[in-house]
């Protein structure tokens, strides 16, 4: 089922996947990975290149 997601950055709306959102909380979780939200590609692309 596709949601309405917004960015945490940058708060721009896009459709998600809701059973790969929680996919993705649940692997989170058994990596005991720290959560921080959902980011669009441009921003999640943006912060990737700042930290390489």
């Amino acid at each position: 089922m596709d949601i309405q997601m917004e960015c945490k950055n940058c708060g721009q709306a896009r459709l998600a996947d809701l059973d790969e959102m929680i996919r993705i909380l649940i692997d989170t979780s058994k990596n005991k990975s720290v959560y921080a939200g959902f980011f669009c590609k441009d921003c999640a692309d943006e912060l990737l290149d700042e930290d390489f």
